[in-house]
């Protein structure tokens, strides 16, 4: 298998800790805004030397698209966390999210004429079935929220923009560091911009909340997600990019619900049960169907 596709299947195994760590923050009662905007602050901090010290670390390319791609990141990282506030099950908003692979299909045919073979079509159906296995979404009762669900699903979309500028980006030749640092940096100034507009209309402060105000054992917690969640994680997927096609990215970063659903058995006592061995089979056979096909 070719070091790019590897790179990529890293950052879907690494994507695993996002979910999976934000619902630890959460039940230690971080807000949606505090989990949003803390470790990518973290992120960019570290990165900012790298940006002052050399030209080479510094973004190329229209500034329209590193402005679509950082509001396409705090979209999405809001949506996660969001949903699952508003009431949505968890394996509902998991299968909102994951639709992910056909817009990034949709996207890549449209705008950026990228060639689509019958085999990716077949790996992109393979994984939404594998993600409605996974999730067993038919089972979920008590959607109290319809705010929730079309968060939930807008964030589906928003990620597939995530994926698809990043692939971009990277096939521009900017370094992943210039990268991750405009893209942090962007997302969160447009955050934390629309903040005083979502106090508008919520009150809720599991939502709104932002204090910097913690103890030291959840910033280590938080730096912790921080480097290996985040920063390492796009990393590796900004390398791999330059060569990966865009829906196979997005086809292999699937590889996250299987992670994060592991995760969940092992950490957070959930059972092991066959829709979540059977959903990874096909999801992991879908992978293998896209890595083939470019090869």
């Amino acid at each position: 298998m070719e070091k790019s596709y590897i790179y990529v299947a890293l950052c879907g195994i690494l994507s695993g800790f996002l979910v999976f760590g934000g619902q630890i923050f959460i039940n230690l009662g971080l807000s949606v805004y505090e989990i949003s905007i803390i470790p990518y602050l973290m992120v960019a901090i570290l990165l900012l030397p790298f940006i002052i010290y050399s030209k080479k670390y510094r973004p190329k390319g229209n500034p329209l698209i590193w402005i679509l791609y950082g509001v396409a990141s705090g979209l999405t990282i809001l949506a996660q966390y969001a949903a699952l506030i508003l009431g949505v099950p968890v394996a509902m908003v998991v299968l909102l999210l994951y639709t992910q692979p056909l817009w990034t299909l949709l996207i890549s045919k449209i705008f950026f004429k990228e060639d689509i073979n019958k085999r990716s079509i077949f790996a992109c159906f393979l994984v939404f079935i594998g993600v409605v296995v996974l999730v067993n979404p038919f089972g979920v009762t008590g959607i109290r929220s319809l705010t929730g669900v079309l968060i939930a699903l807008a964030g589906g979309l928003t990620l597939s923009g995530w994926v698809v500028l990043g692939s971009f980006t990277s096939k521009k030749n900017n370094h992943p560091i210039s990268i991750k640092f405009t893209e942090t940096t962007i997302s969160m100034i447009f955050m934390l911009l629309i903040l005083p507009l979502l106090l508008i209309f919520t009150k809720n402060p599991a939502l709104t909340s932002l204090s910097l105000i913690w103890s030291a054992k959840i910033y280590v917690y938080l730096a912790i997600y921080a480097i290996f969640a985040i920063l390492l994680n796009h990393m590796f997927y900004f390398v791999g990019m330059k060569k990966v096609p865009t829906v196979s990215g997005g086809v292999i970063l699937l590889l996250e619900p299987v992670v994060a659903a592991i995760l969940s058995v092992i950490f957070l006592k959930q059972a092991m049960t066959i829709n979540l061995i059977l959903g990874g089979i096909l999801i992991l056979i879908a992978n293998y169907l896209v890595i083939k096909s470019h090869k």
